[in-house]
């Protein structure tokens, strides 16, 4: 079994636990840090949005839309569905000569509470816009329609542009996703299985470009730097992935993933991580993943990396109350034994 992370206490007893696998590895390929089982197929799900991204800066479309950090960071996006998310797509869409309807990813409920409820208040629905993933879908619609594919079921596995992007994505890993399982994402994308330790090389190379080329690397680049710049855009309000790139005076890259995923790289230091929560770890509807958030947390902490002044930022994230309904403190969340602390 994988090592217990994160601990839930109640009453100073251990009332629940979430198990993980990490993989930290740097772009020479030296092995950093390496936790449970880092050869398991897991599903990266939204957290290589940053790879979905590439093609449409890659190819010089980005510059040609002249598209700004806003964009691009949305392009990486799982984001809560506030109106700065909503508009920006729109505005993407609109760039190309496109619109909501022409979106394959589907509708939800926004993550951001206040945008949810002024929905419910107004008697409205939502609409593909709302969708986390309209941005990552804005962008590849940007791309199919400038570089001349069809914007017709460019979600579907067999479209030029998703072809694209396996090929793309197996030369990161180094694992040939030809004969990886490939399953569909909550937003219709395909979505391929590769081993944690795969991710996790595919983002030490992302961090700093080494050995991508001047192109690709330029344009990992240029990913990572507006998402560095605009971290609303990528989550949103009270999102973890927004919260810890804009407190860290390290300069970090973060992108979550459906059930307890996590890919970063650290540009300052050419290592990639990627995490996978046993359990999925979420906590509710709105887009927060409890026991990954606090893994990835004390990992960052454990590398001894990060800035002394960000000692203060990295404890309020591995440390927190859990508080009921009358605001009282009933429990506590923090990294398992063992991290050693």
């Amino acid at each position: 079994m994988n090592p217990i992370l994160v601990d839930i206490l109640r009453a100073g007893h251990i009332e629940s636990v979430h198990r993980g696998a990490a993989y930290v590895v740097d772009e020479n390929g030296q092995e950093l840090m390496s936790i449970g089982d880092v050869d398991k197929l897991i599903f990266p799900r939204s957290a290589i949005k940053i790879m979905q991204a590439l093609p449409l800066v890659e190819s010089g479309v980005a510059d040609k839309l002249r598209l700004n950090d806003k964009q691009l960071s949305l392009c990486c996006s799982s984001h809560n569905g506030e109106i700065g998310h909503t508009q920006t797509a729109s505005t993407l869409l609109e760039s190309v000569g496109l619109s909501v309807d022409d979106l394959e990813c589907g509708a939800h409920m926004p993550y951001d509470k206040a945008t949810y409820h002024d929905l419910i208040k107004t008697d409205a629905s939502p609409c593909a816009l709302h969708n986390n993933c309209s941005g990552k879908h804005s962008g590849m619609l940007a791309y199919a329609r400038s570089t001349g594919y069809d914007t017709k079921g460019y979600i579907d596995i067999e479209h030029p542009l998703q072809v694209e992007i396996a090929t793309l994505m197996s030369d990161l890993t180094e694992f040939d996703l030809n004969q990886a399982p490939v399953g569909i994402d909550g937003c219709s994308l395909p979505t391929w299985a590769a081993p944690l330790k795969s991710w996790a090389t595919a983002f030490a190379k992302i961090s700093r470009g080494k050995g991508l080329g001047a192109i690709r690397g330029g344009a990992f680049k240029t990913l990572q730097e507006a998402v560095m710049a605009e971290p609303f855009y990528v989550a949103g309000t009270g999102r973890y992935c927004t919260n810890i790139m804009r407190e860290l005076s390290t300069p970090v890259f973060v992108k979550t993933g459906a059930e307890g995923v996590f890919c970063v790289s650290l540009p300052e230091h050419g290592i990639g991580i990627a995490l996978k929560c046993d359990d999925g770890a979420l906590k509710d509807g709105f887009g927060s993943s409890r026991g990954s958030e606090f893994a990835l947390s004390a990992l960052l902490k454990k590398l001894d990396i990060l800035k002394p002044e960000d000692d203060g930022v990295i404890a309020r994230f591995t440390h927190r109350g859990l508080s009921n309904c009358n605001g009282h403190e009933a429990a506590q969340i923090r990294p398992s034994k063992y991290w050693n602390f």
